[in-house]
This record gives C-alpha cells, sequence and structure tokens, in this order.
C-alpha cells in the first residue's frame, strides 16, 4: 500500500514537473520573436534610418544652399549698419539745431513779452495824457470865464475907477484886481504844470517807443538766425532721406535674399521634423522589439530597485532620441546634490566589469550581470567599490555617483539591456512611473 502511494507521488510530481516545463515554454514562445520577427522588426528600423540620413543629406545640401548667401547677407547688413550710424548722426545733429532754435523761440518770446509789458505802459501813459489834456483844456475854459465875467462886470482899468469913483470903490477895484491877478497867476502856474506833466508823458512815451523799436529790431535778428538754423536742419533732414532711401534699396534687396534664405530653412525645418517622426517610429519600434523579446523572470515585473537609493531623486534625461542618436538609459540625480551619493544594484548579480572605459565616455562605470539576458550598466562614478566577479545582492552599494568621463554634471546614468537590446529602465524600476522627470 505504502509503495503505491509513493508511486502515486512519483507520478504527480513528474505531471507537475512536466506542466511547469510545458507552462515555461509556453510563456516563452507568447513573448519570444521568431527570427522571421526579429528580421522585419530590424527592416522597418533600417528604412526608417536609411530615410533620416536621406533627410539630413537634404538638410545639409539646404543648409549649404543657404550658406552661399552668407556674404550677401553679411555684406549687406554691414551696409546697413553703416547707414544706421549716418542716419544716427543727422538725428543728433537735427536735434542740436532743434535746440538751438527752441532758444530763438525762448528768447523770442521773451522779448514779445517785454514789448507787450511796454505796449501796456504806453496804453497807461496815453490814458493819462488824455487825462491832462481834459484838465489843460478845463483849465483854459475857467480862465476864459473869469476874462469875461470880469470885462461884463463894467469899468475894468484904474484910470476908470479913479475918475468915476469914490475912495472906498477905487479900494475895492484894486483889492479885486489883486485877487483876479493872484486867480491869474494860479491858472498860469496849473496850466504850466499840466503843459509839463504832458510833456513829461511825451517823453516817457517816445522812449518806450524807441525801446520797442530796438525790441522789434531784436526780434527781426532773432527771426533772421532763427531762419538760419531751420535752412540747416532742413538741409540735415535731406541728407538724412537720401541716407534713408539708399537704406532702404538695400533692405529690399536684403529682404529678397532672407527671403530665399528663409525658403531654405522652412524647407530644412520640414525635414527635421520628418526625422524627428522617424526617430521616433523607430524608438517605438525599439522598444516594440525589446518587450516582445522578454522572456526573463522576475525583471518584466519591475522588482528592480532605484539604483539611486534616496527619496528626492528624479530623471534629468529620459530614454529616447538625443542630439542624432539614442540615448541608451536614463540620467538620474539628487534635488540634494549627487556627487558621492550611494549607487546600489537594483537586482541580484556578478560584476561583468568595474573600471574606466566604454570609449572614455563612460568613464568610472559598472556592469552588472543578472541572468537571463539582463545586464544592467552604472556609468560616469566619482568611486567603485566591488571587483569583476563579484556577487552582489540586490541593494548592495557598487559605487558613488559622479561626473567622469563625457559628463556635464554630477548624474548616475543607468542603462538597461535586455537580450542584447537597450530598453527603457523606467518600465522595470520599482516605482519607475511615478520618478519625476524634468527633461
Amino acid at each position: 500500500m505504502l509503495s503505491k502511494t509513493i508511486n502515486k507521488s512519483k507520478k504527480l510530481l513528474a505531471l507537475f514537473l512536466a506542466l511547469v516545463f510545458i507552462a515555461g515554454t509556453f510563456t516563452i514562445s507568447a513573448y519570444a520573436l521568431t527570427d522571421a520577427e526579429k528580421q522585419e522588426y530590424q527592416k522597418k528600423i533600417e528604412e526608417l534610418k536609411a530615410q533620416i540620413e536621406e533627410n539630413n543629406k537634404k538638410i545639409a545640401e539646404l543648409d549649404e544652399a543657404a550658406s552661399q548667401y552668407d556674404d550677401d547677407v553679411s555684406a549687406l547688413q554691414d551696409k546697413i549698419s553703416v547707414l544706421d550710424d549716418q542716419i544716427d548722426l543727422y538725428n543728433q545733429e537735427i536735434a542740436l539745431i532743434d535746440e538751438d532754435i527752441n532758444k530763438i523761440d525762448a528768447q523770442i518770446d521773451s522779448v514779445e513779452t517785454e514789448i507787450n509789458n511796454l505796449n501796456e505802459q504806453i496804453k497807461e501813459l496815453d490814458i493819462q495824457l488824455d487825462e491832462l489834456e481834459a484838465q489843460k483844456t478845463e483849465t483854459y475854459e475857467l480862465l476864459g470865464e473869469r476874462i469875461r465875467a470880469s470885462y461884463m462886470s463894467g469899468a475894468s482899468t484904474p484910470l476908470e475907477y479913479l475918475l468915476t469913483s469914490d475912495n472906498f470903490e477905487f479900494q475895492a477895484y484894486l483889492e479885486r484886481v489883486e485877487l483876479l491877478q493872484r486867480i491869474a497867476e494860479h491858472d498860469d502856474k496849473v496850466v504850466k504844470q499840466l503843459e509839463k506833466n504832458i510833456e513829461d508823458i511825451a517823453v516817457k512815451v517816445t522812449e518806450i517807443e524807441d525801446v520797442k523799436v530796438r525790441l522789434a529790431s531784436k526780434i527781426t535778428e532773432l527771426d533772421e538766425a532763427k531762419k538760419e538754423y531751420e535752412v540747416k536742419k532742413q538741409e540735415q533732414v535731406d541728407a538724412r532721406k537720401v541716407v534713408e532711401d539708399a537704406e532702404a534699396l538695400i533692405q529690399a534687396d536684403l529682404d529678397k535674399v532672407m527671403a530665399i534664405v528663409n525658403g531654405y530653412d522652412r524647407e530644412s525645418q520640414q525635414y527635421k521634423d520628418a526625422i524627428d517622426k522617424r526617430e521616433d517610429a523607430i524608438l517605438e519600434l525599439e522598444n516594440k522589439l525589446a518587450e516582445k523579446n522578454i522572456y526573463y523572470g522576475s525583471g518584466s515585473t519591475g522588482d528592480m530597485c532605484w539604483p539611486l537609493p534616496y527619496s528626492d531623486v528624479y530623471v534629468s534625461s529620459r530614454f529616447k532620441w538625443r542630439w542624432g542618436k539614442q540615448h541608451n538609459g536614463i540620467d538620474t540625480c539628487r534635488w540634494s546634490g549627487t556627487h558621492g551619493a550611494d549607487v546600489v544594484s537594483v537586482k541580484d548579480g556578478t560584476i561583468d566589469v568595474a573600471s574606466w572605459g566604454y570609449g572614455g565616455g563612460y568613464g568610472n562605470y559598472v556592469v552588472v550581470n543578472h541572468g537571463e539576458g539582463v545586464v544592467t550598466y552604472y556609468a560616469h562614478l566619482s568611486n567603485i567599490t566591488v571587483s569583476p566577479g563579484q556577487r552582489v545582492q540586490k541593494g548592495q552599494v557598487i559605487g558613488q555617483a559622479g561626473n567622469t568621463g563625457y559628463s556635464f554634471g554630477a548624474h548616475l546614468h543607468f542603462g538597461l539591456m535586455i537580450n542584447g537590446s537597450w530598453v527603457d529602465p523606467l518600465k522595470y524600476l520599482d516605482g519607475g512611473s511615478t520618478i519625476q522627470c524634468t527633461d
């Protein structure tokens, strides 16, 4: 009975192993590509690369055609620059002349203001003169009335009063004569004073008129000077116009040349855009080629740990076409500083390479072979802490990040190769899809 049980167990074990083998075989065939499929992918990739090469040749031809106009463009731009300098000089000269004209205008305004003030003074003096003339006329009229009144009063000579009147009347007459004489003297003084005031005002008016004449003459001189400056300004404006017209002709020639060059540039850009599309297509085909060729165990489940074991890591350059070729990996950094940061093996494996090399571009680098066609690369290290042939565990430190080789700043270049093809590491690193990418 025990023997039967043992035999039964052996049969079950054999059946289980067979199923495992069959399942493993099925898994491999489900993901692995046939040689014909690989050749088809490679053929498409080569066709795209050939198209890219052809486009690059056309771009080079267009660049060469455009470069033939470089001397013409440079010469025309130099001529325009010289003419611009001349125009600037004319503008400066015109600005200086405008300043002189403005100064003359200010002087003319000042003189005209002074003349206006003198005219106001003359108006006031004319009013005073009219008033004095009126007073003079009024005084003469009063004097005439007194003379007439005295004549109408009768005898007016001393002899008449002496012969016809008594002593009392004669005395009154004398008193009256004295009073009239005094009044006449007073009136005479008033008239003379009025005449003197009138004469003084007339002198002032004459003096003011003389000043006005001098000021008017000054305005004439200033107007003549202003006209001279305006003539000079117009000469500069005309000269500037000649230069501007010449510049416009040269600019028109430059525009024609630039239209040709820009046409070449636009056509070249179309080829560049086509290259970008074909490069994207190549990347997509290579990714598909790599993904469908994966049949190793745990690598496809994203169980590789991050090569920089820190919480502040980011990707500064992804797996993509860069500078006309494929960037076979990702560049990783730390926000807090990358140089000297520990670098760990993302998976159990054996050290294949730990030295300076890979064309010198990698600087200090380490290659870890994880088996089943999976190999990882760690480049630009500042220090290496492992040796070829050494067995390492997942998460074990293998060196420190640095800036050796062809590098423009401390970072870790991490590459993943599966069955001889480079693949995007972000698809296989634990948490790779959540890591921040800055490019």
